[in-house]
C-alpha cells in the first residue's frame, strides 16, 4: 500500500526447496531466492502492474546457499 506501506498476497510463485534467502534487486524489478536443498538460485522478474513474479531461470550456485544480495552495478 503506497499510504501505509503494508504488504498484500498477490499469488504464489513455485520456488526451490527449502527458499533459504531472498532479495529483491535495488530497482525492486527483480527476485531472486535461494534454495538450501537445491543449491541452486532462482530468479524471477517482479510483474510492475501487479507484484506477481514471472519465473526466468535458474542457477546452480553450490550445496546450502547463505544469503542472496542484489547489488546495482
Amino acid at each position: 500500500d503506497a499510504v501505509d506501506g503494508s504488504l498484500a498476497v498477490v499469488g504464489h510463485a513455485p520456488s526451490e526447496p527449502v527458499p533459504r534467502a531472498f532479495s529483491l534487486d535495488p530497482r525492486g524489478a527483480f527476485l531472486y531466492a535461494a534454495g538450501l536443498e537445491s543449491g541452486r538460485l532462482a530468479a524471477y522478474r517482479v510483474d510492475a502492474e501487479s507484484g506477481g513474479l514471472v519465473a526466468l531461470r535458474t542457477y546452480r550456485v553450490g550445496a546450502a546457499p547463505m544469503w542472496v544480495l542484489a547489488a546495482d552495478v
